[in-house]
């Protein structure tokens, strides 16, 4: 909010007045919170996101195969311009030490592109279940070191109670995990990409809420600039 002294007229002004003092407001409220500031400045970036990732979570859970075939298709085409600019970066440097690790590196991820275009059932399946095997064995591994790890501890009951309920459910669920995927592995990719949907949805409202809120936040602002 601008100060009374600075809509008067130039030659209305006290001698010593402040010739910045209408900008002050403005000026104070970006050094106090310039975070907020720029946040609200591109709320809209921040809607669009939300919108999008809506989108993609919507179709994740009602036509989970089409979002995994989408999410095969874009790491195909990743793969195949990184590859293609992988090698062309080899032959340029094919006159110094290490270029065919390049030219190598290169090819692997044109022909892993090529085989995600041509095959992208199968490379969504590979995908998924590397996923869910990553993390069934991470779980696995936690909950077994962390079970004898928090048997050892000498601090009082509560502490190692803790430790142990963080544990024992880590080692189950990575148990019943690889038997799920090794019994129905299509169906586990397949839950793993509704998860992601639901994840995605969250993630969407909350990003359209909050450039909801910074676009009103910005109308005040305004509003109150030129009050």
């Amino acid at each position: 909010m601008t100060s009374p002294s600075s809509d008067r007229p130039a030659s209305e002004r006290p001698a010593d007045a402040d010739p910045l003092e209408g900008f002050t407001a403005g000026a104070e409220e970006i050094a106090l919170d310039p975070v907020a500031a720029a946040a609200r400045s591109v709320w809209w970036i921040v809607l669009i996101r939300g919108i999008a990732a809506l989108a993609f979570g919507v179709i994740a859970i009602v036509a989970p195969v089409l979002a995994l075939t989408g999410i095969v298709f874009v790491f195909a085409a990743f793969a195949i311009v990184d590859g293609v600019l992988g090698i062309a970066h080899a032959i340029r440097a094919r006159h110094t030490r290490g270029w065919g690790w390049l030219l190598v590196q290169g090819i692997i991820f044109l022909l892993a592109g090529l085989v995600a275009f041509a095959l992208p059932g199968f490379a969504g399946l590979v995908g998924g279940l590397v996923a869910l095997w990553v993390i069934a064995i991470y779980s696995v591994v936690t909950g077994a070191f962390g079970i004898p790890a928090a048997a050892s501890l000498t601090a009082d009951g509560g502490r190692k109670a803790i430790a142990l309920i963080s544990s024992i459910p880590s080692l189950v669920f990575g148990i019943v995990l690889m038997v799920v995927v090794l019994l129905n592995p299509g169906q586990s990719v397949l839950s793993l990409v509704w998860l992601v949907g639901i994840w995605a949805v969250v993630i969407g409202v909350m990003l359209v809420v909050l450039a909801i809120q910074a676009r009103v936040a910005r109308g005040r602002t305004g509003q109150g600039a030129t009050s």
